[in-house]
């Protein structure tokens, strides 16, 4: 059985942080196929730690007033059994921290076209959070104060999302932000931020000049500095090293761009997120990008393709799980309402001659007939599911990731409709030989394949029928 969580059922444990642990969850009314949500609960041992409760549920508050699509959304906040708790929209992909990291790695930088794109999505979202207002009209002036690249999610679907306003600043919650010192991530901190003084919404313009600087060039510009003291000393008096000295290649619009949201002083930096934001699309346009550059979705599985493929299969236990809790609570009420109507029915009979007896008896008799019945048929349901969600262990299986070009394409394995599309990850016999078949719209496309040890990976190229 799913464990409850008030109106929640917990499906799996995908992370634990600092003071916080977070769950794939689904309401208790939510359709079986629907997209699981992420319930964030605060650790019980800061259950009583008042600055970091407020911290948590300011979060909550804040992004109730809002509702943007490149802002994370928050469906639910409150208490339960002592731990206080997010229910918040579940994004299934990767933050840009690790994007870069990854990266880094394989000594690569974003290319610019996606660059370009993250950031423009980043502004528009960050925009909208300055300009929400309350219920009354009355603008909230929130700020977000953590723009780092960890805090910037991006979908495998390609959808592009800020998180994490738990320590922004808002007309309701300057009172208890004032007390509490710098906060945020200190590598990517404003000057205004570092000196304590008076932050607005530009501050968080400089924030994103930072993770756009580092985005384009691959170096970072204050996080390799020795410590948090160091960090701050250089953001508030070391001068930037000019973009287009590091990037000679580079746009001179678009360093334009990078260096004035990078202005120590905030009256010569962009006034808005909308106003960068418009500026940046100018250069997008001017560039003229391939149109056949990669796209988003297709760059961020193929950094990931074994985190892609964990949590595919991660989400679909879970449904199928969900599924079955469903399934056998549905036989308890059926269970539960035949033991009612047993009862009326001997009530009933006691009132009723011997012949009318014998025929409630019947009655009876066939309404139990009937629940076995429904029984048998949930059980049977249940095995088909058990039949498809385990393999003979006699056969080996391979996990095959299956691309396509355009992708949402259907996949179908000897004539047998997968139920999936592209990007997807099939399991398939080790060493045995299949047809794969791919139908988007009037394009197909057809192979045979064969998984093997180095033979793990399908991608396919559809041409018109």
């Amino acid at each position: 059985m799913l464990e409850r969580f008030d109106n929640y059922q917990l499906l799996s444990k995908i992370a634990t942080g600092g003071m916080a642990e977070i769950f794939l969850a689904k309401h208790v009314n939510s359709p079986v196929n629907s997209m699981p949500i992420a319930i964030k609960k605060v650790l019980k041992q800061y259950g009583n730690n008042p600055m970091l409760v407020k911290m948590f549920l300011a979060e909550a508050r804040i992004i109730c007033n809002i509702s943007h699509e490149n802002i994370v959304k928050i469906y639910d906040f409150g208490k339960f059994d002592d731990q206080y708790f997010i229910a918040m929209e579940y994004v299934f992909g990767q933050n840009l921290g690790a994007i870069i990291e990854k990266l880094k790695e394989r000594d690569l930088i974003m290319p610019l076209n996606l660059t370009i794109e993250i950031i423009s999505a980043v502004l528009c979202g960050l925009d909208h959070a300055h300009n929400a207002q309350d219920r009354n009209g009355n603008f909230l002036n929130i700020v977000h104060l953590d723009m780092n690249p960890n805090n910037i999610l991006i979908s495998y679907e390609g959808k592009i999302k800020v998180v994490d306003f738990g320590i922004a600043n808002a007309n309701y919650t300057k009172k208890f932000k004032d007390s509490a010192g710098i906060q945020g991530t200190y590598a990517y901190l404003s000057p205004e931020q570092c000196s304590g003084k008076a932050v607005d919404r530009r501050s968080d313009i400089f924030s994103v000049g930072i993770i756009l600087y580092e985005m384009l060039t691959g170096h970072t510009l204050y996080k390799q500095l020795d410590n948090d003291m160091a960090i701050m000393n250089s953001i508030l008096n070391d001068e930037i090293e000019p973009i287009n000295e590091l990037m000679p290649e580079i746009d001179p619009k678009l360093a334009k761009i990078v260096m004035k949201a990078l202005e120590k002083n905030p009256n010569r930096r962009y006034a808005s997120a909308m106003d960068m934001r418009e500026d940046l699309q100018l250069v997008y346009n001017s560039l003229e990008f391939d149109p056949n550059s990669e796209m988003l979705p297709a760059f961020v599985k193929k950094l990931f393709p074994a985190h892609f493929i964990k949590m595919t299969k991660i989400i679909e236990q879970a449904q199928t799980e969900y599924l079955m809790d469903e399934l056998f609570n549905n036989i308890g009420e059926l269970e539960d309402l035949d033991l009612e109507e047993k009862k009326k029915t001997e009530e009933a009979a006691r009132q009723k001659e011997e012949a009318e007896k014998k025929r409630v008896k019947k009655k009876a008799f066939f309404s139990r007939l009937g629940l076995v019945s429904g029984i048998v048929a949930g059980l049977a349901v249940i095995a088909l599911i058990l039949k498809f969600l385990f393999v003979d262990p006699d056969v080996k299986v391979d996990m095959i990731t299956v691309f396509s070009n355009p992708g949402g394409a259907q996949i179908f394995v000897d004539g047998e409709d997968t139920g999936k599309v592209t990007p997807a990850s099939l399991q398939l016999e080790h060493g045995k030989k299949y047809i794969i078949d791919f139908i988007k719209d009037n394009m197909i496309g057809t192979l045979e394949f064969t998984p093997s040890s180095e033979n793990r990976q399908i991608n396919m190229q559809l041409k018109p029928r």
